[in-house]
């Protein structure tokens, strides 16, 4: 036999093999590929859920900060609250300040400051018999704001103001007054808050 035969020989022999081996093929070849698309798909899925979870998670993450924020904010404005609460408290219990404004403010006048007390007048009355009735503001502390060009005007306008003969007694203030800073109580109130502790 010569060589041409047996290659002859040799195809058919291989394609009498490869009928069977292609049958079998042709069953589990598209199981084969339909699984590996299938592993195609869930390998995309996982991509997705992971891409997803990611997505999520920084969500979280700016809304755990936005609760921090929030919380901080909260502490914040409480703290505020109680330290308004505390002054409101603490003015509730101040006694209160009347001031008198005499003179108009306008430009070029300055502003200054006496306290007035008309305790005096109360215990003169008190002492003679007589029952004046005493307003109850000057149980109190009471100032006057003098607008005037200089501090003789304001003197000669708080006397007019406030006169002697109706019992008031009147003393300006220094510096801190003019700079709008708060009047200490006069002497007389202090004296009585003093004498009570």
């Amino acid at each position: 036999m010569s060589n041409t035969t047996l290659f002859l020989i040799a195809i058919v022999v291989i394609m009498l093999a490869a009928v069977p081996v292609a049958m079998m093929l042709k069953d589990f070849l598209p199981n084969i590929l339909e699984k590996s698309s299938g592993l195609e798909q869930i390998e995309n899925r996982i991509y997705v859920l992971h891409a997803e979870a990611h997505e999520l998670q920084n969500r979280v993450n700016q809304l755990v900060q936005r609760r921090n924020s929030q919380s901080s904010d909260r502490h914040r404005l409480e703290t505020d609250i109680r330290k308004a609460e505390k002054l409101i408290k603490d003015l509730a219990e101040q006694p209160p300040l009347f001031v008198h404004e005499v003179g108009d403010p306008q430009a070029g006048l300055m502003k200054f400051a006496a306290t007035v007390t008309q305790e005096k007048a109360s215990s003169a009355a008190g002492a003679g018999g007589e029952r004046a009735a005493l307003n109850p503001i000057w149980r109190c502390a009471n100032v006057a704001e003098v607008w005037a060009s200089s501090f003789d005007e304001a003197r000669q306008m708080v006397e007019v103001a406030f006169p002697f003969k109706m019992g008031f007694q009147k003393s300006f203030m220094r510096g801190d007054a003019r700079k709008g800073g708060v009047p200490s109580a006069p002497a007389t109130v202090r004296t009585k808050a003093g004498a009570h502790t």
